[in-house]
């Protein structure tokens, strides 16, 4: 017997993201991993690369690794430990 994982959608306590750019954002400062199948099945986002190209361009560090499964080639996208870190330290400084 196989048994296949399955992403979902993490669950947060931040408001809905509004555009495509804020939802693989949101997304992967989960720690999660998105592809192109996880943007189209969870969010109906059908353009992941330019998403990811977006949030790039706008200065946030993506990983990216093309992995093959069942002779298919698809990209993983992921942020990196440091990237979330800073990310976390960002949004809990407090300022007077």
């Amino acid at each position: 017997m196989t048994t296949t994982a399955t992403a979902t959608a993490p669950v947060t306590n931040q408001p809905a993201p509004k555009t495509q750019i804020d939802t693989v954002r949101a997304h992967l400062m989960t720690g999660a991993t998105i592809t192109t199948w996880d943007a189209y099945r969870l969010y109906q986002i059908t353009c992941l690369a330019q998403r990811i190209h977006d949030l790039r361009t706008a200065g946030l560090t993506i990983q990216s690794e093309i992995v093959t499964h069942n002779d298919k080639r698809f990209s993983v996208y992921w942020l990196d430990e440091q990237t979330l870190l800073e990310s976390d330290l960002s949004n809990s400084e407090v300022t007077p």
